[in-house]
């Protein structure tokens, strides 16, 4: 894709017209993502972030507090949201136009990277592969740390990538890796791999600056919340190496009630999914690898230098995540449908990688079999991509009519494809989607191969001309570009046609109205606590913020509150003490009993619901003196 943007330079074009082609794929992506802002449902994590930012800047609570929040994540995803809210304004329309803005900020450094190394045009290119990204757009427009680390290390590229980087910018990358890995644990290796490649690539002074910086912010940070902070590591230990831990490890009795069963088709669907939404990337990197050149084939060592540290970065990470989602349920809160909004983290080094590698690295004769592995992982990621696209499948394709056969023998009439695959191989119509879906896919493979076949034919295999592999692989990075907003449109569907924005502000400006300052409010009114976030006055169950996700099944209670978590006999101590109780309408139904016109009373229904799922609306109900 890289090769068809760069022939745009062999054309006489205005000075500014890359610069207008950027600034128009920056305008489609903040146009999308403004869309995505008022209309996308506030999730369990958006909430989280939101309340528990705003709680840590306020004072109310510390991260890491015993019998606070659950501070699941390193203290920046919280304190960096919550900085904004302290600024301007507490609530929903803050975090998420914050976040828009660091969406941007994400643009504007993969932007500048890639000009250094390729020039405007491809840096346009960059620009429109994320306005394309519907998904990512999407993931980038809400209030979680998705684009926070991606705008972190957008711009620790920016400030250490190529040749003769000042020595400020340096020490200001190193503060930017620490930073991503005290925003998201799950950052760790950015800072391992970074200050290597500075020394290798910038010498032995800036490599001791480097570390040195980022190491005191790193240590400094740990100094302050220690203990513990060591919550969000011992997850990550073998147990049995660091009993020193267990003090911030939940007991072995306290079983969690969230334990998802997701069958290995469903992991490989997630997979796929994750391909499908960060295409280019994804396939960008695996493509590079295999034409990975010797260290003779860069056209510089800084390339060469900055290509190996790109990728190692991006594929420890991918694989990380990968196994942490699809492969593992390493925790009970293990997302396997998470895999797509993780590639999203890291999707400026991916995308860096390919510019870089493509902009310093030189088409060498490919060894023989190196065309058959190419043309066999376009065929299984085409045939993936369709799998991941099973539930979009219409009625249509399965009720396409075909023969009726019975015996070998035709019969009259035809019969659709859906009751021969059903009644012949008795399979569900779950199976026969995915089974037509991925079929459909490995056949558009197989044409799109041809394809480029022939058109290497064509255009002759002299010196002059891309092997069919480099053509190939090309072709296929541009076919899935220009196809993303097809193939990802469910992925990326706007949720609801209101203003969710502003019912989550005239929501959460009845509950300041009406519940008495310093009440203590029990929640079960959704996965979200976003309304609370506009309720200073009231006081909490800071376990309650990750709603069920911190719940769990016995356990000492001192304890298990202590790590704040919940348990059976803590909420029966908190539905004995709370004033206030607020509930989601489709919940409601297992509260009728406990909530009787003896103990409470309901106030007034509100009129605006937080988001447009049925069921959704809260009824409130304080307890009688």
């Amino acid at each position: 894709m890289i090769k068809k943007i760069e022939l745009l330079k062999n054309k006489e074009w205005p000075s500014w017209a890359p610069m207008v082609v950027a600034a128009l794929g920056a305008l489609l992506y903040l146009i999308q993502a403004v869309m995505y802002a008022y209309t996308t449902v506030p999730g369990l994590d958006e909430g989280s972030y939101l309340l528990k930012g705003i709680l840590y800047l306020r004072g109310v609570y510390q991260p890491f507090e015993p019998y606070g929040p659950f501070t699941n994540k390193a203290p920046f995803a919280f304190l960096i949201p919550g900085f904004a809210q302290y600024v301007f304004g507490s609530g929903l329309r803050t975090g998420r136009f914050f976040f828009i803005f660091l969406g941007m900020l994400t643009l504007l450094g993969v932007w500048v990277t890639a000009r250094r190394w390729s020039g405007n045009w491809v840096a346009a290119g960059t620009v429109w592969v994320f306005a394309l990204s519907s998904y990512v757009i999407k993931t980038y427009s809400v209030t979680v740390s998705e684009v926070l680390i991606a705008c972190l290390l957008a711009w620790m590229c920016v400030c250490v990538l190529g040749d003769e980087r000042p020595l400020w910018q340096i020490i200001l990358g190193s503060l930017l890796a620490a930073l991503a890995v005290l925003t998201r644990q799950n950052m760790a290796p950015v800072l391992v791999l970074l200050i290597p490649y500075i020394f290798w690539q910038h010498g032995r002074q800036k490599g001791i600056w480097a570390f040195f910086a980022g190491a005191a912010f790193f240590l400094a940070v740990h100094i302050y919340y220690w203990p513990n902070i060591l919550t969000i590591w011992a997850p990550w230990l073998p147990e049995n190496l660091t009993p020193f831990l267990d003090p911030f490890r939940l007991p072995k009795d306290a079983a969690p009630i969230w334990d998802p069963s997701i069958d290995f088709w469903n992991r490989v669907n997630a997979f796929f999914q994750g391909i499908r939404y960060h295409f280019v990337v994804v396939v960008g990197f695996v493509f590079s690898l295999i034409l990975w050149p010797r260290p003779r084939g860069w056209k510089s060592a800084s390339g060469m230098r900055a290509a190996v540290f790109l990728a190692l970065l991006y594929f420890i990470l991918f694989s990380m995540h990968a196994w942490a989602a699809v492969a593992s349920q390493y925790e009970s809160y293990s997302c396997v449908f998470c895999f797509s909004n993780y590639l999203a983290f890291f999707d400026p080094l991916g995308l860096l990688l390919l510019v870089v590698f493509y902009s310093q690295s030189e088409n060498r004769k490919l060894p023989r079999l190196f065309p058959i592995l190419v043309v066999l992982l376009v065929l299984v990621l085409s045939a993936g991509i369709g799998y991941s696209l099973f539930e979009s499948i219409g009625r249509w394709v399965y009720e396409i009519p075909v023969p009726r056969m019975r015996n070998g023998q035709f019969l009259p009439g035809t019969t659709g494809l859906v009751d021969v695959l059903t009644q012949r191989f008795d399979l569900s119509l779950t199976a026969i989607k995915r089974i037509l879906s991925s079929g459909m896919g490995f056949l558009v493979g197989i044409g799109f191969v041809l394809a480029a076949f022939f058109a290497w034919r064509r255009a002759g295999s002299s010196d002059n001309h891309p092997g069919f592999a480099y053509r190939l692989i090309n072709s296929f990075l541009v076919l899935g570009f220009a196809l993303a907003p097809l193939v990802n449109a469910r992925g990326s569907r706007v949720e609801c046609q209101q203003d969710l924005i502003a019912a989550n502000e005239q929501l959460g400006a009845y509950l300041a109205n009406i519940i008495p300052s310093n009440s203590l409010v029990y929640w079960d009114g959704g996965l979200s606590v976003t309304p609370l976030v506009y309720v200073p006055s009231i006081r909490i169950f800071p376990p309650q913020i990750n709603s069920a996700y911190t719940y769990r099944d016995g356990g000492d209670a001192d304890t298990v509150y202590r790590l704040s978590h919940w348990n059976g006999e803590l909420n029966e101590q908190w539905k004995d003490s709370a004033d206030i109780f607020i509930i989601e309408a489709k919940r409601y139904s297992s509260w009728k009993d406990f909530l009787n016109p003896q103990e409470f009373e309901e106030y007034q229904k509100p009129s605006i619901s937080p988001s447009c799922i049925e069921g959704a609306e809260i009824r409130i109900f304080h307890r009688l003196p």
